[in-house]
């Protein structure tokens, strides 16, 4: 028998930035894993540590890329120790940049976030056995 459950949970309010460019989006993920390349020099060892396959990783940072006229990464094919990914001067500008407006964005939403936190719903309906 199914029936509704309520489960009191109390997620904080928050805001996350996306920024758009040409066709693609950029938020915090792909940020996150392009700096991560950035500190292992390395595609699969970052797409590791974000618990991703290559290929998803790839096909995320091929996205970032297409929005921009100069690239983000430079790629070596090798196999065992002979490859590896630097990311350039525009992609470490890009990471500084936008962690300054995140950081912005998140200082001037403090005001809204605090009075969202106090009016939202505290209880949800949930369908579930009992």
């Amino acid at each position: 028998m199914t029936t509704k459950k309520t489960k009191t949970r109390k997620n904080d309010p928050g805001v996350r930035t996306k920024l758009f460019i040409a066709a693609e989006t950029i938020g915090v993920g792909k940020i996150n894993l392009l700096e991560l390349v950035g500190e292992c020099g390395s595609i699969s060892e970052a797409a590791r540590q974000m618990g991703m396959s290559y290929r998803r990783a790839w096909f995320l940072l091929d996205s970032m890329q297409s929005g921009f006229e100069q690239p983000l990464l430079i790629t070596e094919r090798g196999g065992a120790g002979r490859g590896g990914a630097v990311i350039t001067p525009l992609a470490k500008e890009l990471i500084r940049r936008y962690r300054g407006h995140a950081e912005l964005v998140e200082k001037n939403s403090a005001e809204i976030l605090s009075w969202m936190g106090a009016v939202q719903r505290t209880s949800i309906k949930v369908k579930g056995d009992s």
